[in-house]
């Protein structure tokens, strides 16, 4: 018997297709999806407009799964990302990139309802030619650290400087 593919694989699959629709249709209807680089979508219309800007700022792009976990609920992936930045020289136009991390995609059914992902931000915005006073503007607008406090329980919300 032949198990279901995980998200993560579906996902990677649909991304390989460079086919923001159908990245979008793997999300349900309200979805967040968390990017390092380009913030917080929420619905698969901002997902789909997410992707959209990703392939038109990028080409080349690989999503590989590495180690793929699932419970069911929840599937944790490590991952290798790799691609050309596209545009002028001066952003980082013709620069391959070849980061890895991992992503969380926690499912209701078969969709993915919440999305977030971990990786080195700071190191793949100087790779892309970003000076480092801008990386530093990018990091304080958008901080990677979650403070939890216990009246956030169950909550991703990030709070800066608490």
């Amino acid at each position: 018997m032949t198990a279901e593919p995980s998200v993560a694989h579906r996902f990677a699959d649909a991304f390989h297709a460079r086919d923001a629709d159908r990245v979008a249709d793997l999300f349900t209807p309200d979805a967040e999806y968390r990017d390092l680089f380009y913030g917080l979508h929420r619905g698969r219309s901002g997902i789909r407009a997410l992707f959209a800007r990703m392939f038109d700022e990028g080409r080349d792009h690989r999503w590989e799964m590495a180690t793929v976990v699932t419970d069911g609920t929840t599937t944790a992936a490590e991952w290798r990302f790799t691609f050309t930045v596209t545009g002028p020289e001066s952003r980082g136009g013709g620069r391959t990139l070849v980061f890895d991390g991992m992503s969380v995609f926690v499912t209701s059914g078969a969709l993915c309802h919440r999305y977030r992902e971990y990786f080195d931000r700071g190191a793949a915005l100087l790779a892309v030619g970003l000076a480092p006073d801008a990386v530093a503007r990018v990091v304080r607008n958008r901080p990677a650290i979650t403070v939890h406090r216990a009246e956030d329980a169950g909550s991703w919300t990030t709070t800066a400087g608490s």
